[in-house]
């Protein structure tokens, strides 16, 4: 039976297609609980912005820490070496997950926001992954051999319930 899997760009196969959604989705969840996380008043003092970089950074290298040991295992040398490579690339959707987020907070601590302002900018920096998470149904659909879909749609919006729900329950353990 013929593999109904395709690429989505001539030069991306399935598998870096695939690491690169699951980053996508796992940034956006780790920058929203980030954001989610911060106290208001250090929107105004600017703490929420280092946490949120932080966090992004951070997440970037443990994945790609995490990947190149999982994946240099029964690889030659040269092999994984290249492979590594291609994570750098492939975990980048980490890195752009937190940067608008941190750019909302930025302005927000750069202006003084406090109050009803800093909330609001929290929950602007907040939307963003919610938002790119659910994007991301219509992404993994057009991957899919049958295209977008009613399903695809409910998809993205469970998609991006769950990762507001998964934000959620990392403050209220952590905080």
């Amino acid at each position: 039976m013929p593999s109904t899997e395709r690429p989505v760009h001539a030069d991306l196969d399935l598998e870096r297609v695939r690491s690169r959604v699951s980053a996508y989705v796992y940034g956006n969840v780790l920058v929203l609980a980030a954001v989610v996380g911060c106290a208001p008043e250090s929107v105004r003092s600017g703490r929420a912005v280092v946490i949120v970089l932080a966090t992004m950074v951070t997440t970037y290298l443990a994945h790609v820490v995490a990947h190149r040991i999982g994946e240099s295992v029964g690889r030659r040398q040269e092999e994984a070496r290249l492979h590594l490579r291609a994570e750098l690339r492939d975990a980048l959707p980490i890195v752009t997950s937190g940067v608008l987020p941190a750019l909302v907070l930025l302005v927000a601590s750069l202006v003084g926001s406090e109050g009803t302002a800093g909330a609001v900018a929290q929950l602007v920096a907040a939307l963003v992954p919610v938002v790119r998470l659910a994007g991301t149904g219509s992404v993994t659909a057009r991957m899919a051999a049958g295209g977008p879909s009613r399903s695809a749609f409910w998809s993205a919006v469970g998609l991006a319930v769950a990762g507001s729900l998964i934000a959620v329950v990392k403050v209220l353990l952590t905080h």
